[in-house]
This record gives C-alpha cells, structure tokens and sequence, in this order.
C-alpha cells in the first residue's frame, strides 16, 4: 500500500509539473513565433504591432475580419500599423505604392476595405494609374491629385522604408504580424487565426 500511495504521488507530481510546463510554454519560440532579421525600432511607441500584406493575397483579404476583431479588443497602449511587404517584384512595389498613397492622401481607411473587397471579393482589375484615378473619385481625390501623390516623392520614401523594413523583419510570406518590431508570427505558424490573435497578445507585452 505504502509503494502505491508513493507511486501515485510521485505520478501526480510528474503529472502538475507538465500541466505547469504546458502553461508556461504554451507558445515556442522557433515554432509558433520567430525573432526577426534585426530589431526595427517602433519609437515613439512603446508597444507595437504591424500587420505586413499584399493587396494581391487573399490570405491577406481573409485574415481581415479576424484582424478587424482583434482590433476592437487590443489594448489602448498597443500602436496598430498596416504595411505592405515590398519585394523584389514589381508588382508588389506597384501594391506598395498604391497603399501609401492613400494613405498619404488621408483616406487609407476607406480606401484599404474598398480596394480590397474590389480586387479579391469582386475580381476588378484596378491596377494601373487610369483604373485606380477613377476608382478614388468616389473618396473625393481628383485623378490629378492622384497622380501627382502616386508619383511623389514622399511615396517614394515610404515604399523604401517599407523595403527595408520588409528585409530587416525577414518576411517571406504574407500575411505576417510583427510584435514590438522584433517578433514574427503569422496564423501558419501559430496553427489558427485565433491562436494567433492570442499569441500576439502574449508577445506584445514581452
């Protein structure tokens, strides 16, 4: 009797310790989240995290709901920031560039949810300048205002950060989420879009 009573409390020791491992370990570096290439500074801000997508990926265009969830329950301290990946392809600097004009215009929001639902919920082909001139008309943004915004250089200095950034944080596929400028996690690795949006939650506050 005495062996049984020993050989379950030692059982039942063994038993806590990896509920306790479990929860304590619950998320593992180098298979649910990576550190990045380099650590991007996120100044001002204290805590930040960045959603990295391509407007050509409807993984991207699926993971909005979720993220758009997400959004109405994270923390007043965490910054939320969208870019775009900019790699070495020319539609993906032409996707940049369509981004952070509207953005630099002032109507990154209306415009974000609208293009998107546009090219991946209703198959239009708005990818040139004449195409997207007139799908902003709507938002109030003349084709010259545009135009001239597409092609400045304050366009130019965001998609080349963006650059930089895309290379620093060792995107390799979208849609990614960066935490606090040195953590990556996308819903691959974290096994569901759910556990995701958890885990950035854990991260955010390392």
């Amino acid at each position: 009797m005495k062996n049984l009573i020993w050989l379950l409390a030692i059982t039942f020791s063994i038993a806590s310790f990896g509920v306790k491992a479990n929860d304590s370990f619950e998320y593992v570096e180098g298979i649910h989240y990576k550190k990045t290439n380099e650590i991007v500074s996120i100044a001002p801000y204290k805590k930040q995290v960045t959603e990295v997508f391509f407007y050509g990926c409807p993984h991207c265009y699926h993971l909005e709901p979720s993220l758009h969830a997400w959004l109405k329950t994270k923390p007043k301290d965490v910054h939320f920031e969208r870019m775009p990946a900019v790699l070495n392809n020319p539609n993906w600097i032409f996707m940049a560039r369509v981004y952070y004009t509207a953005k630099a215009l002032g109507i990154e929001e209306r415009f974000h949810k609208a293009y998107f639902d546009a090219i991946q919920r209703d198959g239009r082909a708005i990818f040139d300048l004449p195409a997207l001139k007139k799908f902003v008309a709507p938002m109030g943004i003349n084709g010259k205002q545009y135009e001239n915004m597409f092609k400045s250089f304050q366009v130019d200095e965001m998609v080349k950060k963006a650059r930089v950034k895309t290379e620093k944080y060792g995107i390799e596929g979208v849609p990614a989420i960066i935490i606090n400028g040195k953590y990556l996690t996308d819903v691959g690795m974290a096994t569901s879009r759910n556990k995701m949006w958890k885990l950035v939650d854990t991260l955010v506050q390392k």
